[in-house]
């Protein structure tokens, strides 16, 4: 029934057998990525583990179970928003054919039930059933699908605090990030901003020549000045007053 599985396979899941898939919200640094990685290796594994012990003791009853997942073994999951692809080396033929079938479905779904998190078989590149030392693995990351909702959630958010109602952050440079989502969101403007050498409150905003017509037709208290060596761009600084009311007229576009 065992199927010899090479030893440099024969290691457990840690964090850098995670494959994660970025999700535009995500502002995950290098560090927090890596804990969270370890945390959801770490799960599956231990899922893994227990699942080989549970199948061991009821191989009489279950012999298929048992020969599939004696006959495979992770090698790495793909982290998604909809939950974990794993990778496996599949040593047989026959344990391939219990792997997408039936028996395959009833160990993902234990996988998923031990680690809190839903977990599938990642696809494999082929149908065709070699001999053996098949792998199933991603080719490619997984498309992230659009949550309605969730985009619904995150616009009134922003709404929130464009209009003032919710601040956006701390500090006295609150007001300039608030006017540069402001910007962002109702004009479709993403100036470059520079607080360097200005007192705390104040920011400088460049854009290209455009902008900075479309932004003094709507009266930004600030005068233009040329902020490029050959006058590529045109500069505003502005005030922490003159950002939260500049943001008012803006948060009023729709």
């Amino acid at each position: 029934m065992l199927d010899t599985v090479p030893p440099h396979l024969l290691v457990p899941l840690t964090a850098d057998s995670v494959r994660w898939h970025h999700h535009p919200d995500d502002q995950l640094d290098v560090d927090a990525l890596e804990v969270v990685c370890g945390f959801v290796s770490g799960r599956v594994e231990a899922a893994w583990q227990d699942l080989k012990a549970r199948a061991a003791e009821n191989r009489g009853k279950d012999p298929a179970l048992h020969r599939l997942v004696v006959n495979v073994h992770p090698e790495g999951l793909d982290a998604t928003a909809t939950g974990c692809a794993l990778s496996l080396y599949v040593a047989s033929r026959g344990a391939h054919d219990l792997l997408h079938a039936r028996t395959g479905e009833r160990m993902t779904a234990a996988l998923s039930e031990g680690a809190g998190t839903p977990v599938r078989v990642a696809d494999c590149s082929s149908r065709l059933r070699w001999t053996r030392g098949i792998r199933c693995y991603e080719h490619s990351p997984a498309p992230v699908l659009p949550d309605p909702e969730a985009a619904r959630v995150h616009q009134a958010r922003l709404d929130d605090v464009i209009e003032g109602r919710r601040p956006a952050g701390g500090g006295r440079q609150a007001a300039s990030q608030r006017l540069l989502l402001a910007l962002q969101n109702r004009l479709g403007i993403a100036p470059g901003a520079q607080w360097a050498g200005h007192p705390d409150g104040m920011v400088t905003l460049r854009c290209e020549p455009h902008d900075a017509r479309r932004l003094l037709a709507l009266g930004i208290p600030a005068r233009p000045r040329l902020a490029g060596e050959v006058g590529s761009s045109v500069a505003f600084t502005l005030t922490e007053r003159e950002c939260d009311t500049f943001a008012d007229t803006v948060a009023a576009i729709r």
